[in-house]
């Protein structure tokens, strides 16, 4: 068992200021939390370590468990069960019995890593290990990256060939995910080298399991730290902080990067679509920057051809074209002058019988559908029975009202500027056989309400167009 009690600062093999700055992030992370909750009772924070057993994360552990006393916070441990080793089983049993020792709370969570759809193994377990993340009842997940890690998450991106977002690497804090905010993850030894980990742990004694799997260079990661890491050593002692220096400048570069986005975002956009007007005024090196900002706020990430074809689509394709870049289920499309971001597939839902009293949302449409009572809207006696939605299947026309002519569906959505997404997608309102209106275009006459009535129109609004998007 190790000792609780030793203090760092009486050992001297130890890197102090490294640790001292490790300490200083946990007391910022844990005053940041005391104002974004100040209006909300005092409780304690609570902190949840991403504990695999290995020496990493034990450090990170242990060294949390001896902050406790100053910090007043709640510790706690989860450990996924990959099932990837015969030895998992083992490993979970020794997280569990390092922390009954140490007095942590420990849920063991067994993940299946069958459908990986083309991530491979590794990325198939990392985002099941934060889908687990998401789910524990804390305020923050704490992982144990250190410097070595950060240095090869660079090298890996730069042979992707990322820009400064990618070879910033790993964020010191950020949300857990953008679907939830109520989760921070934390790595607060970040900036510290594996060699000073294990200084620590060798000083505390304590115990740590081995995961055969580092050693296996068919993985990029370690491929990079068993061949690639030790030639820039022998160029460069000190390769692995220099690297992760250079991540730290590239951290400053994204950043910069992103608030020039946003502000050009500012200037280009109008109901989330980005004016290609106001876009071909930018530089070419500012288009790319606010394209790549604008793809990545809707969770869409291009690969070099597809961007430059994306560039092609924009700025080159025939003025009245309406073209298309599909990419997985995304869809960037240009129309009248604007791009657009939406599913790709763009089907309209099932028909269904509905009533006027039904709730809102309709999930096989991606969108929700409310009535408000207007004078221009449907007569109520034609809805008592209720009513029914349905796609276009074409050949669909309406009358707008008693002296206007009978028009075609599609001749009434351009004239409107409704998008062909819109009229694809869009249910239309169908009573006693016939259609009676299209929300975001009108009610047919002979279903209107008559003068002095106040009938019932009816608004569609599409679910947000990350909806169904996964890149």
């Amino acid at each position: 068992m190790a000792n609780l009690k030793k203090k760092l600062s009486l050992d001297a093999t130890l890197d102090r200021e490294g640790w001292q700055q490790a300490h200083a992030l946990l007391a910022a992370h844990h005053g940041g939390h005391g104002l974004r909750f100040q209006s909300q009772p005092a409780n304690p924070l609570r902190l949840c370590v991403g504990f695999s057993g290995g020496l990493d994360s034990t450090v990170l552990l242990h060294w949390l468990s001896q902050q406790q006393a100053e910090f007043q916070f709640e510790l706690s441990a989860i450990h996924v069960h990959h099932g990837l080793s015969i030895n998992a089983d083992a490993w979970a049993m020794h997280a569990e019995q390092i922390c009954q020792q140490w007095q942590i709370p420990c849920a063991i969570e067994r993940v299946s890593l069958r459908n990986l759809n083309g991530q491979g193994v590794e990325g198939g377990a990392r985002k099941a290990r934060y889908a687990v993340f998401a789910q524990q009842a804390c305020d923050t997940i704490l992982l144990a990256h250190h410097q070595n890690d950060q240095s090869e998450t660079l090298l890996i991106n730069l042979l992707r060939g990322s820009g400064p977002a990618g070879l910033a690497g790993m964020p010191v804090s950020r949300l857990l995910s953008p679907d939830n905010s109520a989760i921070e993850l934390l790595r607060p030894l970040l900036h510290l080298p594996r060699a000073e980990l294990l200084r620590y742990a060798q000083l505390h004694d304590l115990q740590w399991i081995e995961d055969e799997s580092n050693s296996n260079t068919d993985f990029k990661r370690n491929k990079i730290r068993h061949e690639l890491v030790p030639l820039l050593e022998g160029i460069n002692p000190k390769a692995i902080s220099t690297i992760a220096r250079s991540a730290i400048h590239q951290a400053d570069a994204a950043s910069i990067l992103i608030e020039r986005a946003q502000e050009d975002l500012l200037i280009c956009s109008k109901d989330d679509a980005l004016q290609l007007d106001a876009l071909a005024q930018l530089s070419p090196a500012r288009q790319r920057n606010l394209l790549h900002y604008w793809l990545d706020t809707h969770g869409v990430t291009l690969e070099l051809r597809a961007f430059a074809e994306l560039l092609r689509v924009a700025f080159a394709a025939v003025e009245d074209a309406c073209p298309a870049l599909v990419w997985r289920n995304a869809a960037i499309r240009r129309y009248r002058g604007a791009l657009h971001i939406t599913r790709a597939s763009l089907l309209a839902g099932p028909e269904l019988e509905r009533q006027l009293s039904d709730a809102p949302q309709i999930a096989d449409w991606f969108g929700n559908l409310t009535w408000v009572q207007d004078e221009n809207g449907i007569a109520e006696e034609f809805l008592s029975t209720g009513y029914r939605i349905a796609g276009r299947s074409g050949g669909e026309s309406l009358k707008l009202a008693t002296n206007r002519p009978t028009r075609s569906l599609k001749a009434q959505c351009q004239a409107q500027g409704i998008a062909p997404w819109l009229r694809e997608t869009t249910p239309l309102i169908y009573i006693q056989q016939q259609l009676a209106a299209m929300p975001g275009l009108g009610v047919h006459a002979p279903f209107q309400a008559t003068e002095g009535q106040i009938g019932w129109l009816p608004i569609w609004t599409p679910a947000h167009p990350n909806k169904g998007i996964t890149s």
